[in-house]
């Protein structure tokens, strides 16, 4: 029942807006008259203002015209740098970008699919349940965005997001929660080459802290990584400070606490051996979920996915997305695959098929309840 000359028009002209990171302003605009067209009220709310950006979270609402409880549809506007001008195209089965930039199907797929099926239901009048979207900014920024976002104006207690790689028809049961953690070294300065035994490497301690952590794929569940460490003075003066940035994520929380535990102390105990401190800052990022087969969204998700004949698979993912917040905040979410592949580089694609049964899995969402065959 979907339209897949429009579905594939309106990605490619999603994927070509700019919208990196905090710099979503181009993007909530067109969305908000798409979904006004489409009958929905739509709000925005003052989370770019709260984390620096140009752009809120949009809350759209649309009134039911059939029977069933309210249905929440949730996809991220953002997408990762480089995200600008951003030149889409058609490479045989695939959409891809022109190779300088990422092509955003990550998370436009989504966008471009909830609101293909919510079209279908408005021309051919089919009847539907109360619907509420929301369009969250700077997600790639852990979150950021759904973490300003007031989820008490949400009713739904059922919910969608539409952000994961796989193909459609697998439903992620579990993420992990992310912690970060910020570090600054402090040495003591001397000249390098008059008397370097006078100073304290800063760079040193960070160094040595971390060869004694784990790190990359810890177990199934858990994973850390060190981002970034930097420290900028001359060669000719022993560094005196060094910044050191990391994040560790677990499926369980007692791992996660024992990754993080282990990564302070690795720190702690170097900036002691050498003679110099650290201070660390454990920054929650946001929280793990664990859904079961029997919860809501999972049971409406897998029934639209065998109504379409596609196979149903669940499964767990290392990477954090809105549903995070939501279940963190007791309303039950599910993330859905979208059909993309090598997200978060230059190479990103999704096939014109995995596109278009993305959003027949969305129409059969929408319909669940209604005898209509999709």
């Amino acid at each position: 029942m979907i339209n897949r000359e429009r579905l594939y028009k309106r990605f490619m002209v999603l994927c070509a807006i700019d919208a990196e990171p905090t710099r979503e302003r181009p993007m909530a605009d067109r969305l908000t008259v798409l979904l006004t067209e489409l009958g929905f009220t739509v709000e925005e709310d003052a989370a770019g203002d709260a984390i620096g950006g140009n752009a809120g979270n949009l809350l759209a609402r649309l009134a039911g015209t059939g029977p069933g409880e309210t249905l929440l549809f949730s996809c991220h506007m953002d997408r990762v740098v480089p995200g600008r001008g951003v030149k889409p195209r058609v490479d045989g089965d695939w959409f891809v970008s022109d190779g300088t930039t990422v092509l955003g199907a990550d998370d436009v797929s989504g966008i471009a699919a909830v609101l293909e099926g919510l079209t279908v239901v408005r021309e051919r009048g089919l009847a539907h349940p109360p619907i509420e979207i929301v369009f969250s900014v700077a997600e790639e920024l852990a979150l950021l965005g759904a973490r300003q976002f007031d989820t008490g104006r949400i009713s739904s207690r059922c919910g969608f997001v539409l952000d994961a790689g796989g193909p459609v028809g697998e439903i992620v049961l579990r993420a992990p929660e992310q912690v970060k953690l910020n570090a600054v070294f402090h040495g003591r300065s001397a000249h390098a080459g008059f008397a370097p035994e006078q100073g304290i490497s800063a760079i040193q301690m960070a160094a040595a802290a971390i060869t004694r952590m784990q790190l990359l794929r810890i177990d199934g569940e858990t994973t850390a990584n060190i981002g970034s460490i930097s420290a900028a003075g001359p060669t000719n003066i022993v560094a005196d400070r060094c910044e050191l940035q990391a994040e560790a994520r677990s499926l369980d929380p007692a791992k996660l606490d024992a990754q993080v535990g282990g990564m302070t102390g690795a720190m702690a105990s170097a900036a002691e051996e050498f003679g110099g401190r650290v201070e660390i800052e454990v920054v929650p990022c946001y929280p793990g979920y664990r859904l079961t087969e029997e919860a809501a969204p999972v049971r409406r998700a897998a029934r639209a996915a065998q109504r379409i004949g596609v196979p149903v698979r669940f499964k767990s993912t290392g990477g954090g997305s809105d549903a995070n917040i939501y279940n963190g905040k007791g309303i039950p979410v599910v993330v859905l695959s979208c059909g993309y592949e090598k997200v978060h580089t230059t190479e990103e694609r999704i096939s014109l098929d995995q596109l278009a049964g993305l959003a027949e899995w969305v129409l059969a969402i929408l319909v669940d309840d209604v005898a209509v065959d999709v």
